[in-house]
């Protein structure tokens, strides 16, 4: 038992120090003035965004980057999406409505739209969002100065997350508390291999002639996490890609409800482990029920070590990531609940074959 427990808190630990290293350095997109005006096409997939299409495309319009063309594939949507793209497009003519096409058989919604999406762009950059972000006027110069900065095929972009709601608060942190304190984002860029890989499609910045080399939505097209598998293919090929947390850049209300973020990630948390169900399933279960070992094994001295680790850990993912850190550490438990919860959900969708997102049934390999 003092073996396990030891594993435990030198675990725990290592996510302390990875939590501190994405605190430190470089992990946020810097706000400085891009270096060229070269045309870059923002596309935007949209299926039932009525609530979010004509915000987000105010803020493009507004931007500090001009030279831009939005184009906009409205995915058979069952709301007003398509008049409320039409009546910005009529006001502003870098806007084109696309309309969307039965989805062919062998594609999955968003990756088909993108792939259209793609078809009709003119840009030197192609830079994909999802119609629920919210961007400041610098986003854009700053994303493209920065691709152009490093050289990278694709740079990616975490927004962060605005949470108005108590069920938002004790699922959407879960993300982020693993994301950050599993991976290094600095070693993203730094080192080649496939398994050092994050990607957001909420915000996927390309160089043009690599995605045209490779129709990277079209070659993962049945791929439900396609942003994942993008950035380990770029780095399979010796390209580099990066990802980066939003310095207030970007930011989103990703789920409303509880139901709708339980159903959300457990369409993709297994992809932050390499699509390993059992690695998934070991971390749920050893950072849910792991302080139990550690006091059978050293009693309360190592209860306190442990809670101790467990709060730093809390604090410096939810500084990294934007977020409020006395209310994680607060609501810390609850959310364990809840990635036990996701994490059965996962294993559900994975027993069953497919999951369901937007109405449309996602096949879980």
């Amino acid at each position: 038992m003092k073996i396990i427990a030891g594993f435990i808190l030198v675990f725990l630990m290592s996510r302390v120090l990875i939590s501190i290293v994405n605190l430190l350095l470089k992990t946020r997109l810097p706000d400085f003035k891009t270096d060229t005006d070269a045309l870059v096409s923002i596309m935007i997939p949209a299926r039932n965004e009525a609530g979010n299409i004509g915000t987000l495309l105010r803020q493009i319009m507004n931007n500090k980057y001009k030279n831009i063309e939005i184009l906009v594939y409205d995915d058979q949507s069952e709301d007003e999406t398509p008049s409320i793209i039409k009546a910005f497009a009529d006001q502003d003519s870098r806007i084109m409505l696309i309309p969307g096409q039965k989805l062919p058989e062998g594609w999955l919604g968003k990756n088909h739209a993108c792939y259209q999406l793609a078809q009709k762009a003119n840009g030197d950059y192609f830079l994909f969002l999802d119609a629920d972000v919210r961007i400041t006027a610098n986003l854009i110069q700053n994303a493209v100065s920065y691709l152009n900065k490093y050289r990278l095929s694709l740079l990616s972009i975490f927004p962060e997350q605005k949470m108005n709601s108590f069920s938002e608060r004790i699922t959407v942190p879960v993300m982020n508390w693993i994301l950050t304190s599993l991976l290094p984002l600095p070693l993203i860029k730094a080192f080649p291999h496939a398994s050092l890989a994050a990607a957001n499609g909420q915000f996927m910045l390309f160089e043009k002639s690599n995605y045209i080399r490779n129709n990277w939505h079209r070659q993962f097209r049945k791929i439900p996490v396609e942003d994942i598998n993008i950035m380990r293919a770029i780095k399979k090929q010796k390209q580099k890609g990066h990802t980066l947390l939003s310095n207030g850049q970007i930011f989103c209300r990703m789920y409303k409800s509880y139901s709708a973020a339980i159903n959300g990630f457990s369409n993709n948390i297994h992809e932050y482990f390499g699509k390993n169900y059992l690695v998934m399933t070991l971390f749920t279960l050893i950072t849910t029920f792991g302080i139990i070992p550690v006091i059978y094994a050293t009693s309360i001295e190592g209860m306190i070590v442990y809670l101790f680790l467990a709060a730093l850990l809390r604090l410096f993912t939810s500084i990294a990531s934007r977020q409020n850190p006395l209310l994680n550490i607060i609501l810390a438990p609850i959310q364990q609940v809840s990635l036990v919860v996701i994490n059965f959900k996962s294993l559900t969708n994975k027993t069953r074959g497919y999951a369901v997102w937007k109405g449309r049934r996602l096949k879980v390999k």
